[in-house]
């Protein structure tokens, strides 16, 4: 898979939010300034969360990966982020189960191809507990991404 979709200046350590709206707002935000996705992408993104969640239920620790339709997406990114907290976050496909999510990969791609290939990739690392527990440890931004641009497959 390709490294360079990781995007640098996408990537957030210990972000400091509540719950998965205050998520969506300030990467929202940061994403459309830094010129990533449209003026919709909150919403569209939003909706989309509520209707299909995005938290796994992997083992050591859950991950959400969200993502937004192809049409709000300007440039495209992985944008991995480190919660400072753990915020409860929808299961994927069960609604009704909520899942206690610190590690966030907020997908934008501008076309469906390739994206279930990746998806399965980010699965298989987010199962291996010495990549989890690194990427949880990470003292440093720098750190942390060079973990994530190191993962098998990338």
């Amino acid at each position: 898979m390709d490294a360079s979709l990781i995007c640098d200046e996408l990537c957030e350590l210990d972000l400091d939010v509540q719950s998965t709206d205050e998520f969506f707002e300030k990467m929202s935000v940061k994403a459309q300034t830094l010129g990533y996705v449209t003026a919709n992408f909150l919403q569209a993104i939003k909706e989309r969360e509520f209707n299909y969640p995005t938290a796994l239920p992997v083992e050591p620790y859950p991950v959400a990966i969200p993502h937004s339709d192809p049409v709000n997406i300007i440039k495209q990114f992985i944008a991995p982020v480190r919660l400072k907290h753990e915020i409860d976050w929808c299961e994927m496909a069960n609604n009704d189960n909520i899942l206690k999510v610190r590690v966030v990969f907020l997908l934008g791609f501008k076309r469906e191809e390739g994206h279930v290939e990746l998806l399965q990739l980010l699965i298989e690392n987010f199962q291996d507990k010495e990549i989890m527990d690194q990427l949880l440890a990470a003292e440093t931004k720098e750190k942390f991404l060079d973990i994530v641009k190191h993962l098998k497959g990338f």
